[in-house]
């Protein structure tokens, strides 16, 4: 999965079997901050995707900037 810019800049990518691996583990067992599972999901799926997408609103700032 990517997230580019109209350009084609790519600012934020997940490789489709790392996604599935990391929503298949136990939260606990989740080593990174950047796909850790939110509280208010109880699907681990959405929960990662939703911090998937923050992530690269986070890093495409820069490029929309004025």
């Amino acid at each position: 999965m990517i997230i580019c810019l109209p350009n084609g800049t790519v600012v934020h990518h997940i490789n489709a079997n790392y996604f599935l691996d990391i929503t298949s583990m136990k939260p606990e067992d989740v080593e990174s901050s950047i796909f850790s599972f939110s509280t208010n999901f109880e699907d681990p799926s959405t929960a990662t995707y939703l911090q998937f997408l923050k992530e690269g609103l986070h890093r495409a700032k820069p490029y929309l900037q004025p």
